[in-house]
């Protein structure tokens, strides 16, 4: 059944495929616009038995254990270009039952310091491309939500193969949101969500700085602030976590996030781990990731310009307290997934057809601690399969 509805997606995606470049077009002002867009079709299957029957209501159930199919996300964009160094990008986005703005900002580039400037919305400066569909743990709970910010990145060259990094970053603070641990919307994480407007907003001030190598690159960074008051610590914090206020004074509006990243990327091999802490409130958290890949190009046999196996192996966890007697305090229970405990083996392979169509193949090891003695973890690993258009 799933080969079928997959042949007959892609014959009635063939004119995509013929028109797959994008569109220059001039307005009646004279600037320079290029249209395109993307188009990610996906098959994703949760293990566990589906049906009605098999349905645990006792904490918050999976949204659909039976296989499906959807567009998991259609994006319009346009790069309008004022001068050789300035240009406008935007990005619309459609989803099941909504359409925004995703992301919109401007970018000048100064080549005589070497330095991009960029003013709109868009996710912060320490995130990075992905070589997978699925994001790292502390890559959807801290980098993957858009902000708006003004932001400084200056590159100096160090000669042939090197270069020094650095930036400063002034953002809207982003409130505290959740999303998805992989492609299933069913136990949500806890995450720094896309920006919206909030009383008692506030600001974040960023940093980073780093080193590239002959394929070798470090970063690190430091953000800090104060939580908005008062939807992070009384709308989610307080409210969602149910030892939150047992752990001290729950007004605390302390806000802070540093991580680092290093990575090599030589003659196809790329590998990358990464660490990120956070401070929110009376809210500790950490995570890491470790990750590996390789692109075969021109693959023999196979029609494809490029197939590239990946592996990652991440945690994002609750870091525990413990109180003036020195009795460790536990966050994690059964019946709020926000406060639980993860670890995802990813194993993917993506497969280059061209430069306009990538088809992933990806399944999502998840071990989730539920902080329950009955039912300590939930069977939710996911198989996800997709074709991703551009156009």
């Amino acid at each position: 059944m799933l080969k079928k509805m997959i042949m007959v997606f892609i014959m009635a995606s063939l004119p995509l495929l013929m028109l797959g470049q994008t569109v220059e077009i001039h307005s009646a002002t004279g600037l320079d616009i290029e249209l395109g867009g993307e188009v990610q079709f996906e098959f994703i299957d949760v293990e566990g038995l589906g049906g009605f029957a098999h349905e645990d209501l006792t904490y918050q159930k999976v949204k659909n254990r039976s296989p499906y199919m959807q567009i998991d996300k259609a994006v319009l964009e346009a790069n309008v270009q004022y001068s050789e160094n300035l240009y406008y990008h935007i990005e619309y986005r459609f989803d099941d039952d909504a359409a925004y703005v995703d992301k919109n900002y401007a970018r000048l580039n100064l080549p005589g310091i070497s330095t991009r400037i960029e003013v709109g919305k868009n996710r912060p400066f320490v995130a990075v491309k992905r070589h997978t569909e699925g994001y790292p743990l502390i890559g959807t709970a801290f980098w993957k939500g858009r902000e708006v910010h003004l932001v400084s990145d200056s590159k100096i060259s160090l000669g042939d193969n090197a270069s020094l990094e650095g930036g400063v970053s002034f953002a809207m603070k982003r409130p505290f949101d959740t999303d998805d641990a992989a492609e299933d919307k069913s136990f949500k994480m806890m995450v720094y969500g896309d920006y919206q407007p909030r009383r008692g907003q506030t600001y974040e001030y960023g940093a980073k700085g780093g080193l590239q190598l002959h394929g070798l690159s470090a970063l690190g960074w430091f953000y800090y602030s104060e939580l908005i008051d008062d939807w992070d610590w009384k709308s989610m914090l307080s409210q969602s976590i149910a030892p939150y206020d047992g752990m001290g004074d729950r007004t605390d509006r302390t806000h802070y996030w540093y991580g680092g990243r290093v990575a090599f990327n030589q003659s196809g091999f790329h590998t990358q781990a990464e660490y990120i802490y956070a401070k929110d409130g009376l809210l500790p958290r950490a995570g890491s990731y470790v990750e590996a890949s390789y692109t075969l190009h021109n693959v023999p046999i196979l029609p494809l310009e490029a197939l590239e196996p990946a592996i990652r192996v991440g945690e994002l966890h609750l870091i525990n307290r413990h109180n003036a007697a020195g009795d460790e305090l536990t966050w994690a229970y059964l019946a709020e997934p926000m406060s639980w405990d993860r670890n995802m083996i990813t194993l993917a392979l993506g497969m280059e057809v061209n430069d306009y169509l990538t088809i992933k193949a990806e399944y999502y090891i998840l071990d989730e601690n539920t902080g329950s003695d009955t039912e300590p973890n939930v069977d939710d690993n996911q198989v996800m399969i997709q074709m991703d258009f551009k156009f």
